[in-house]
């Protein structure tokens, strides 16, 4: 009551009996429902004086009195204000005192119904129906204060009154429905978060596209305005260029400093000289990172990194490790099982072979003879020594075991060879794909410590320069040669900076103008070219150790509030999260890391160097004279006989098992159950599919299957 300006209304629906609706009943209620109460006051737009603000305003920003404007005759007439404002209200106590001034103007008649919300979310177009302003004197008001689009000459102030000034919000954004703006759009030559057209630059088509050009179409949809691409003047080129530079992004943002466009559409970094000479609405911050090379080789030479990757299969095991693999066990069990299975009947290891013997004597006459010949223990010996060593590469022992004493030295063999493989396997895995996202350097300070140069864009060196300590002579300059200026950091606008400083990577240079060990660029541009699957063999390197803000400039006009306002909304409302998370690129490059990862042709070579080296080996053995190869190819003389040739009847396979052909030898075929000859037709050779022949030293069998008998060579 003692504040005569404060009138409010409170409507409080009770469902009491007819009995106890007297006034004290009313009280009792109102007294147990206190936050129904403070609801109420809220509605009103009275909570700044539930907390003691002065219904005058600030202090430092008072509310004007009646009195004022008896003295400053600008008010209107009282149909324009009825027209402006509603017959209801009283054009004198209009915006004197903080109050609720336009809850009942006919403007706010049609409020929806966010304003019952309490508290009022301030997103609410007709919220500020229900908050407090009054008018104030702008020349003797330190807060917030705008001028009346109602009245002339006329300021109002929500701020000193304590409330958000959702009105002046609201009129922007209504401001620039059907408003026609005219944008530059500028093509960026690397990322994918800006705007891109085939055409370039300031191209006026329907070709344009990326994330920042989804943003502005949305916001323009939000904000109901139109936009007409337009291009800078062409004639403010060269005083751009005395001012900034030789970049189209610099010549569109000078346009929008000097009104010639309302705003450019693009990823513009945001600089200290950029936001000096015009607003730059931020879009989004791009992380900057150290690049590298993936495999950790960025010092070494090609002999070096070849004979790293040729002894990376060695490296699951020691060397003591691999000898006592290869020197101890596996010869070992091989000659234990010798000794098991050496002359049990049925197996690998007989005492005695059948070999056919063709004596010739004096007079030219040939004659065959079977007999067994004791097997050296030697032949056998190495034999074992080579089971032991094909089992472990072949993972299991398939040789014919029959002794008691050989099926269990055979569970040794077997445990012997499953667990070295699988613990081999398992350590060979871990150690390539360790090697596969091994890097040369793991920071900028390592980097800045190894004596490396730096590739970077002109600002983004500048950042290296002032934050990291980076010399200036370690970074590689702007090509002159291209248009550039010679200063750190590549700022050339035909050599495609972006995309240079990834070309210019080198793994070792002498040419630290030109190239450099490592880079600094954006995680935007690297994702750009791992798409393409270019530069696999680079990644970056750690946390990023810079954000590059990007944003679009704004012309300062009385529409940029109005614009940053919308754009912040769109924005809030998750506009560009969604427009880049549909955009970002998906690598195209073999994986380097993690689980099931694709290893690299270099990062084997040892596989291919051990696979080959047995792969020549055999083939040195078969084209090696016979004398040297030829095993059991005695020759026996005495008196009587000119010479004997011996010619072994058993052949055994890899594992020492007994073929499934037939053997036939000088016309013979030797039937190893009866142990006897069979002589064979050599009319007709015998069908491959049922026998096979053999050379010897002084004789070519496969002409029985090749050619004719008769032949001479076969003779």
């Amino acid at each position: 009551r003692e504040q005569t300006l404060l009138q409010f209304h409170i409507t409080v629906d009770l469902d009491l009996p007819a009995s106890s609706t007297s006034e004290g009943a009313v009280r009792a209620v109102l007294a147990c429902n206190v936050d129904m109460v403070k609801s109420a006051f809220l509605l009103t737009g009275l909570t700044t004086f539930a907390h003691g603000q002065s219904p005058a305003g600030n202090s430092e920003c008072p509310c004007l009195i009646a009195d004022y404007f008896e003295y400053h005759d600008n008010l209107e007439t009282a149909a324009d204000f009825e027209k402006k404002v509603g017959a209801s209200i009283d054009p004198q106590q209009y915006g004197i005192g903080c109050s609720a001034h336009d809850a009942d103007a006919h403007h706010c008649s049609d409020a929806n119904d966010c304003t019952l919300i309490v508290p009022l979310p301030p997103e609410c177009d007709k919220s500020y129906c229900k908050r407090s302003w009054c008018f104030v004197d702008p020349d003797d008001c330190s807060r917030l204060h705008n001028p009346s689009t109602i009245f002339k000459n006329r300021h109002y102030s929500y701020a000193t009154c304590g409330e958000l000034d959702s009105f002046t919000h609201t009129e922007r954004l209504r401001h620039l429905r059907d408003r026609t703006f005219q944008v530059g759009y500028g093509s960026n030559s690397g990322g994918w978060k800006g705007a891109y057209n085939p055409a370039g630059s300031f191209a006026i088509n329907d070709q344009w596209t990326g994330p920042t050009v989804d943003f502005i179409r949305s916001a323009a949809l939000e904000g109901g305005f139109y936009i007409n691409m337009t291009q800078p003047p062409e004639w403010l080129r060269n005083n751009s260029q005395e001012f900034f530079g030789n970049s189209n992004f610099d010549f569109c943002v000078y346009a929008v400093s000097l009104g010639y466009l309302d705003f450019c559409v693009g990823s513009f970094s945001i600089n200290e000289k950029r936001s000096s000479v015009t607003t730059m609405f931020e879009l989004t911050n791009d992380p900057v990172y150290l690049i590298t090379y993936v495999d950790g080789s960025g010092r070494k030479t090609d002999w070096e990194s070849f004979s790293t990757a040729a002894v990376t299969i060695f490296q699951p095991f020691t060397a003591m490790a691999w000898i006592m693999i290869f020197v101890v066990c596996l010869p070992l069990l091989g000659m234990l099982m010798f000794f098991h299975e050496y002359g049990a009947p049925g197996s690998a290891y007989p005492r005695n072979e059948p070999v056919l013997v063709e004596r010739e004597n004096a007079h030219g006459r040939t004659s065959t003879k079977l007999i067994n010949r004791p097997i050296p223990l030697a032949t056998h010996m190495l034999n074992s020594l080579y089971m032991g060593i094909l089992s472990f590469f072949q993972g299991s022992y398939d040789q014919s075991v029959v002794s008691v004493g050989g099926k269990l030295n055979l569970l040794a063999i077997a445990s012997f060879i499953m667990l070295i493989l699988a613990v081999y396997t398992a350590n060979l895995a871990a150690i390539l794909t360790q090697d596969a996202n091994k890097t040369s350097v793991d920071s900028i300070e390592m980097a800045v410590k190894q004596g490396m140069n730096f590739c970077a864009e002109r600002k983004i060196a500048k950042i290296a320069m002032e934050s990291f300590g980076v010399d200036p002579s370690k970074i590689v300059p702007d090509p002159i040669e291209l248009g550039g200026d010679g200063q750190p950091g590549f700022n050339c606008p035909k050599c495609n900076a972006r995309e240079r400083i990834f070309d210019n990577m080198r793994q070792i240079h002498n040419d630290p103008l030109q190239y450099c060990n490592v880079a600094i660029a954006s995680e935007e541009d690297l994702d750009t070219l791992h798409q393409s699957r270019d530069h696999c063999d680079k990644t970056k390197i750690g946390e990023s150790i810079a954000y590059r803000s990007v944003g679009i400039p704004i012309y300062d006009d009385k529409d940029a509030d109005a614009l940053v306002s919308l754009f912040h909304k769109t924005k809030a409302d998750g506009v560009m999260t969604a427009t880049l998370a549909a955009a970002r690129p998906k690598s195209q490059c073999p994986e380097t890391g993690g689980e099931g990862s694709a290893l690299n042709i270099q990062q084997l070579t040892g596989v291919w160097i051990i696979t080959f080296l047995f792969a020549s080996l055999a083939l040195l053995v078969r084209f090696m004279p016979c004398p040297m190869r030829c095993i059991g190819c005695n020759k026996v003389r005495n008196t009587d006989i000119r010479k004997d040739r011996k010619v072994p009847l058993h052949r055994y396979d890899q594992w020492g098992n007994a073929p499934p052909n037939s053997v036939v030898v000088e016309g013979y075929r030797y039937d190893a159950e009866t142990n006897e000859l069979q002589e064979v037709n050599l009319g007709a050779a015998p069908p491959l599919a049922q026998s096979f022949s053999i050379k010897s030293s002084q004789y070519d069998f496969d002409c029985i299957v090749e050619e004719e008998v008769h032949n001479d060579e076969c003779a």
